[in-house]
């Protein structure tokens, strides 16, 4: 038998060593590939990191302010015969009040339960003697929008008890006090109106760690990070605890992330929780710390931290919150306060005092112990702490609630701060703008407005005939701009026609025309100037520009009364009367008086300036009557009354001051020719729409009825109202301006001017009524036909020495 090799049997032999050499090699080059891919993964890494750390670096080292410029309405005055139901208007702005009537604590909270029902017995046993009581809030505003010395000033953070004659809503104010002490009247504190902040939707004002109160960070690292002085970016302690409650609870609720990984996620806009979003802020975390003291992160961390929402914007940092919450700068807050702020940056809207006051209270003596248990604090000022009553600001608004005045003073702002901001750096330049808006007449204006245009809107044939209307009031006594109004709705259409529109303003220019035809003082046959003056209502033509032009005006009427009065041919706006009196008292005296009264635009110098051809702003119609009604002193309308800092501190504040533009008796005698307008001229429809108090008023129709116009005063408001076609004319609609602009004007004014007393117009002791020829026009004994006189009023210069007719002169028959 040969001794040989049965290849059967030794071939599975080899195939085995073979297969384990191979299997050797096999797992040598997945080891390497392993490693291989290891490497990679960990260079990858590495340089994602290094990418990431930069930017994070660079977001660390330039902290960014956005602070936003706030735009606040004027101070309101509380004083008696304001009705009921605007008092608790303005107190439920304010946050003194709910929307139901009930009282607030100072926080804008609702009371508990408890303390409630304790209240409302109280206010029950109060409604039955009319009497409303609130705590006036801390004054947060320049204390300069208030008189010197006023009683307001000493009543911050006191009771004030409101008495009224009645019980609804319509019960006017008959006295007030306060801790047993009468009070003629008081200031509530301004209301936001708007935010600017161009193209940001974050509020922040970065303050240095030098600045920040101990107690402030002491209480935010005992609540985020207690431990956040002794590691470098992470904190072991920290991510045990974490992990065992998200064993415990099956979730990722507890992130145990330090305050220095909080940093990051903020700095590099990482939101969510997930476990690749962690390892990232881990490493991140360490390397900050490795390159920064903790000082800087701490600082750039509380500069950081986001504490609310108002509207569309966020409120990051301590600074921005104390103010958001409390109306204070960072150095003001109390321990309270600031265990407040500490409590909120686990969840600002969860423990937002405004909706959850329970949850907020409660979290911040949580914050308060945990003080106490990381030695922060001692025990004793835990205590008076916890019992330290805490004043919230009312919550605070982003909404645009007078958009067409704030359009205005926005206006007004880049021109004042033109040499400090550009117009883009204006919204973030964290101004406050104090403004002379009365937040309640702005709304009944715009209501009046739209109401009026509405009603219009109804006769016309086509909906693509847009209408449009404006409004513009002011307080002459002061020259503060009340309410503006730019258009129907705000909505429907930004074009603020107070800002941006001249339009011409037909007749409310003739009382211009008038007054310098008074000025004349008597005619070349020596006969008085003033509204018993005759004049003849006929067919004229003007010859002008050497004779090379003629113009011959009609009457809206197209009629003619023969001879009439001044004071008539005003009060029914006769267009021929007015063209002959421009005449003698000279186009270019009328140009430089309307000037002198308030009018900036240049003027025609042409007969039909004197009907109103001018194309004028309603502003500037306004200065005009406003001046009227001011005895003839010009105020320059102003909308903006302080500028602060968002810190507080003053960078100007402004006033209107009077300057003599029109001889005071002349102001008084044309402001009384225009009573006759309201009486029974033009605008007598005024008292069958429900307006009955003392007025005098303008009404102006421009050609193809295009423009409606009315301009009118009382002795505590002057306001113009326009109404008009933007682009075209209506064949259906006719505009006047005492069937369309007065009824909006009537609309506003009964409003505003609800609870205040009607008063008369001022005496002007420079004119004396006398007895006047209807014929002659020149003074007449008293004694004569009744029939054949008029009593007026003129100026005691111009009749001074005058020998009256007697009663049978010819003149006199």
């Amino acid at each position: 038998m040969n001794d040989s090799i049965n290849p059967r049997t030794e071939r599975p032999q080899e195939l085995q060593e073979s297969s384990k050499r191979k299997k050797k090699i096999y797992f040598s080059k997945r080891q390497k590939a392993l490693f291989y891919l290891l490497y990679l993964s960990i260079f990858g890494f590495s340089y994602y990191l290094y990418r990431e750390y930069q930017d994070l670096r660079k977001n660390f080292l330039t902290p960014a302010h956005y602070i936003p410029t706030r735009i606040y309405s004027d101070v309101t005055l509380i004083t008696r015969s304001i009705p009921r139901k605007k008092i608790m208007s303005r107190l439920q702005s304010l946050g003194y009040i709910d929307r139901k009537g009930r009282a607030l604590t100072e926080d804008g909270s609702i009371l508990s339960q408890k303390v409630q029902e304790s209240l409302n017995q109280f206010l029950e046993s109060q409604t039955e003697k009319n009497q409303f009581r609130f705590r006036l809030h801390r004054i947060h505003y320049p204390k300069e929008l208030i008189p010197e010395e006023h009683p307001t000033l000493s009543l911050e953070g006191k009771d004030i008890t409101l008495v009224f004659d009645g019980h609804g809503e319509d019960a006017l104010l008959v006295s007030m006090y306060s801790e047993n002490r009468e009070i003629e009247e008081i200031y509530l504190e301004p209301e936001i109106v708007a935010t600017l902040s161009g193209d940001q939707t974050e509020i922040r004002e970065v303050v240095p760690f030098a600045q920040i109160p101990a107690h402030v960070w002491q209480a935010i690292i005992s609540v985020e990070d207690q431990h956040y002085l002794d590691h470098k970016g992470f904190d072991p302690r920290g991510i045990i605890r974490a992990l065992w409650v998200n064993i415990k609870t099956l979730s990722l609720s507890q992130g145990g992330s330090t305050l220095t990984q909080q940093l990051v996620k903020n700095l590099t806009a990482r939101k969510g929780k997930n476990i690749p979003k962690k390892i990232a802020e881990f490493f991140l975390a360490i390397l900050l710390e490795f390159e920064f003291e903790k000082e800087a992160i701490l600082e750039r961390y509380l500069n950081e931290i986001y504490l609310g929402q108002i509207g569309n914007y966020e409120v990051h940092g301590v600074s921005e919150g104390a103010k958001y919450y409390f109306s204070k700068n960072l150095s003001e807050l109390n321990l309270a306060e600031t265990a407040i702020l500490a409590g909120l940056i686990r969840g600002p809207w969860y423990y937002n005092p405004y909706r959850h006051r329970d949850r907020a209270i409660e979290r911040q003596q949580w914050v308060l112990k945990k003080m106490v248990e990381t030695g922060q604090i001692a025990q004793e000022q835990a205590e008076i702490a916890k019992t330290t009553e805490i004043e919230f600001t009312p919550p605070p608004t982003s909404t645009n609630k007078a958009p067409y005045f704030n359009d205005y003073v926005k206006a007004k702002l880049i021109d004042k701060m033109k040499d400090r901001f550009s117009e883009q750096e204006l919204g973030q330049a964290g101004l406050q703008v104090y403004t002379t808006l009365d937040i309640e007449m702005n709304e009944a204006a715009q209501n009046a407005v739209f109401k009026g245009i509405n009603k219009l809107e109804k006769r016309l044939e086509s909906a693509t005939i847009r209408l449009e209307g404006a409004l513009a009031s002011i307080d002459h006594k002061n020259g503060y701009l009340k309410a503006l109004v730019g258009g129907k709705s705000y909505q429907e259409s930004t074009f603020n026609r107070i800002l941006n529109s001249k339009r011409q303003v037909g007749s409310t220019f003739k009382p211009i025309v008038y007054a310098a035809f008074l000025e004349t003082e008597i005619d070349q046959n020596g006969v008085p100037i003033g509204p018993g003056y005759p004049v003849i209502d006929e067919p004229v033509t003007i010859s002008y520009d050497e004779n090379r032009q003629q113009w011959s005006p009609d009457n809206y009427e197209k009629t003619f009364k023969g001879k009439i009065t001044l004071r008539e041919a005003l009060a029914h706006s006769v267009n021929t009367v007015a063209a002959k009196i421009g005449q003698r008292a000279g186009i270019d005296r009328i140009i430089e008086l309307a000037h002198m009264l308030g009018i900036h635009s240049e003027l025609p110098a042409v007969p039909s300036l004197a009907l109103g051809v001018a194309e004028l702003s309603p502003i500037e119609l306004l200065q005009v009557y406003a001046t009227i009604a001011n005895q003839g002193f010009t105020r320059p309308p102003i909308a903006i009354r302080a500028i602060t800092q968002s810190s507080g501190e003053l960078i100007e504040k402004y006033a209107s001051f009077p300057k003599p533009a029109l001889d005071s008796a002349i102001a008084a005698l044309l402001k009384d020719l225009l009573t006759t307008v309201v009486e029974s001229g033009t605008a007598r429809s005024a008292s069958l729409l429900g307006f009955n108090r003392p007025a005098a008023g303008k009404t102006g129709t421009t050609s193809q009825h295009r423009d409606a116009w009315f301009a009118g005063l009382t002795p505590q408001l002057t306001t113009v109202v326009w109404v008009g076609f933007d682009e075209g004319v209506s064949k259906k609609l006719k505009l006047t301006g005492g069937g369309s602009a007065l009824p909006i004007w009537v609309d506003y004014m009964n409003e505003t001017l609800e609870g205040i007393p009607p008063e008369p117009f001022e005496i002007n002791e420079d004119l004396i009524t006398v007895p006047i020829s209807k014929k002659s026009g020149r003074l007449i004994d008293s004694s004569c036909n009744s029939e054949l006189i008029i009593m007026e009023k003129y100026i005691k210069t111009y009749i001074h020495g005058m020998e009256p007719l007697s009663c049978d002169a010819e003149e006199y028959q």
